[in-house]
């Protein structure tokens, strides 16, 4: 059975792309597809040929008269619905013209009331959220500054700690030193080194 590609049978039947893309979703036993390459059989065109012809020829029943009064009777329609329309803008616009507003630095907004309640209650939140905001960015400032406060003190602290350490080590130090001379001195005293050694 011979095969074609959708764009092939696009062009064979004279159809879009698109009318054959919705087709093979109908006809579906005669579509072969193997991953994203999709391939109709002939049976696939007539059946779409098929479907598409038409079942009864049109033919137009109706005089030029006809179509002329059917014509008038649209138009007319159509002015009265314009000017219906114009009437009630001009009616509407009645009502905002002895309004005392500045054009170019106000404007007027028309809402219906479910609308006007929308706005307001987007209007409430929006004040509190810029309230929770504010409060935030103050309490983020006070923690950055007690943050610094304590970074500070820290330091201090590590100072003040390494200024103890090189004191008790400096006293471990002389305390060494005094323990080494009394040391030396006793050994003198009981004759176990010589007087001459520096007890520097």
């Amino acid at each position: 059975m011979k095969t074609f590609t959708m764009k092939e049978v696009s062009e064979m039947l004279g159809i879009s792309y698109r009318a054959v893309r919705y087709y093979k979703d109908i006809f579906t036993n005669d579509v072969i597809q193997d991953g994203r390459i999709v391939l109709l059989s002939s049976r696939f065109v007539d059946k779409v040929r098929n479907n598409r012809k038409p079942t009864k020829p049109m033919v137009d029943k109706k005089t030029k008269a006809e179509y002329k009064e059917e014509l008038e009777a649209v138009t007319d329609k159509f002015t009265k619905a314009l000017q219906e329309q114009r009437d009630y803008y001009k009616k509407k616009l009645g009502v905002f013209i002895d309004m005392d507003y500045d054009a170019e630095n106000e404007r007027l907004e028309v809402f219906s009331n479910e609308e006007y309640v929308q706005f307001e209650n987007a209007l409430i939140d929006y004040r509190q959220q810029k309230r929770e905001i504010e409060l935030k960015e103050l309490h983020f400032k006070k923690e950055l500054a007690s943050k610094d406060e304590i970074v500070e003190h820290y330091k201090q602290q590590t100072q003040y700690q390494k200024e103890q350490s090189d004191r008790i080590l400096s006293q471990m130090d002389n305390l060494i030193d005094a323990i080494r001379r009394r040391d030396t001195i006793e050994a003198v005293e009981k004759n176990v080194i010589s007087k001459k050694i520096d007890l520097d």
